[in-house]
């Protein structure tokens, strides 16, 4: 019998040890949170052909490290982001870079951190007023790629072993 769970993959950047971030999450959108903990996504399932490719492509860029300012959370509905302010080149650089592996030009992409997510959260007035007065704009390197998979709308885990820059 074939397997027909939809597996979805991505290379991420996690944060660590930001109990606010984490905190607040956990209350308004703990069903994400259960899920995945906070992150920016590097590229999704849909922009990668090869994984072992550029598992091999990011073993090659090592060591290299990306540091982003996020700023004040934003709200569109139910969807609460932290738009990364600053280093967005450095990140763009990094995909850039990735994405040489696949012999293909990335698409755009803003680097943000996803505080409610609309696909299993609501976002009601008094949420986004709580979030935004506990979440202040803040720096944070991140030195780290993971490579995850999702099957059938469960939590995120790791397929392939941390990669560490330094």
């Amino acid at each position: 019998m074939r397997n027909t769970l939809a597996v979805r993959r991505q290379a991420s950047m996690f944060l660590s040890d930001v109990p606010d971030i984490e905190q607040m999450r956990g209350k308004f959108n703990p069903a994400q949170a259960k899920l995945i903990p906070a992150h920016v996504t590097l590229c999704r399932e849909d922009e990668i052909d090869d994984w072992s490719a550029l598992e091999r492509r990011i073993n090659e860029l090592l060591p290299i490290q990306v540091t982003l300012e996020f700023g004040c959370p934003i709200r569109d509905g139910n969807l609460v982001w932290l738009p990364a302010v600053s280093g967005v080149e450095k990140f763009d650089e990094l995909r850039n870079n990735l994405f040489n592996c696949q012999h293909i030009s990335p698409r755009k992409q803003s680097p943000h951190i996803t505080m409610v997510h609309p696909r299993n959260g609501i976002c009601t007035d008094a949420i986004y007023d709580e979030i935004v007065s506990r979440i202040r704009p803040f720096t944070w390197t991140f030195r780290e790629i993971s490579l995850i998979e999702q099957t059938a709308g469960g939590p995120w885990v790791r397929f392939a072993h941390l990669f560490r820059y330094c």
